[in-house]
């Protein structure tokens, strides 16, 4: 091979630092957005859970690139922004099975009727979550040893970021939302030993 089939492109550390802030502000107000929208249809405890499974997957994927020392771009940033919708996607269908599960609910008095709720909501949504990640996840796969070398990064960004925003809309954003509300339900007890006492 000649060395005219090489090519090496740099980036300008003033250009990196640009491209880092910007970035840092279009996850922000993508995250803000998010919140905002899951407050309207929700309540305010779905939107901070969400938020905390959002920055979750963001970090995790961030992280893993800075481990690997791999570059970060603009198809960097792009699968970023695609991982965090695919996360709230799939948290958005878990919130909403407890939310019409906690309609049909008798009333909820311990801890544990507030668990069975949100175990029975996330089976009831197991599957779904399970097949539309495999899905995306088969086709980013195939990118990633198929692909160019242009979209290499960005579809391994996608790997780790489906793979950390399945597993925190089932194991992260339910469970903060679990705990706040349980917190909830202990507190009227709580005031009423107060008062007894």
């Amino acid at each position: 091979m000649s060395e005219a089939s090489f090519t090496e492109s740099t980036v300008d550390p003033l250009y990196a630092r640009e491209l880092a802030r910007k970035a840092a502000y279009a996850v922000l107000i993508a995250s803000v957005g998010i919140a905002l929208y899951v407050m309207l249809r929700f309540e305010y405890r779905f939107a901070v859970a969400a938020l905390v499974a959002l920055f979750h997957d963001a970090f995790m994927t961030i992280a893993a690139f800075s481990l690997l020392r791999l570059e970060v771009d603009l198809p960097f940033i792009a699968a970023v922004l695609t991982i965090l919708g695919y996360s709230i996607n799939d948290t958005i269908v878990i919130f909403d099975r407890i939310r019409e599960n906690l309609k049909f609910a008798q009333r909820l008095k311990t801890a544990e009727d507030l668990a069975r709720l949100v175990n029975a909501s996330l089976n009831q949504t197991l599957t779904r979550s399970i097949n539309t990640v495999l899905t995306v996840l088969f086709t980013a796969v195939a990118l990633f040893f198929l692909g160019g070398e242009g979209i290499r990064n960005f579809s391994l960004a996608l790997i780790i970021g489906l793979v950390s925003g399945t597993y925190s809309s089932i194991f992260i954003a339910s469970q903060i939302w679990y705990e706040w509300k349980v917190r909830e339900l202990r507190r009227p007890r709580a005031k009423a030993v107060e008062n007894a006492s």
